[in-house]
């Protein structure tokens, strides 16, 4: 499976590899996180193409292994269908 997304350095909107992150800045602030409920949330890894402006948002990957909070996505969160 193709890759998509800005994460690879190419822009999936308009091919450009002018893509620049956050991903190893220290995380400050509400845009930071995903909220999932009072005491579970995920850090956001940002994307961004300075070409077009398209950006995008990733979960940091080892917050995906956190079986907790993603129980808590799956109790409180609707299934995309």
């Amino acid at each position: 499976m193709t890759d998509n997304t800005l994460k690879t350095g190419t822009c999936p909107k308009c091919s450009s590899n002018e893509v620049y992150t956050d991903k190893e800045l220290v995380k400050r602030g509400e845009r930071m996180q995903l909220v999932v409920s009072s005491w579970k949330w995920f850090f956001l890894d940002t994307y961004i193409c300075l070409t077009c402006g398209h950006f995008e948002e990733h979960i940091r990957e080892t917050e995906l292994r956190d079986e907790k909070t993603i129980e808590k996505v799956k109790e409180t969160w609707d299934k995309v269908r």
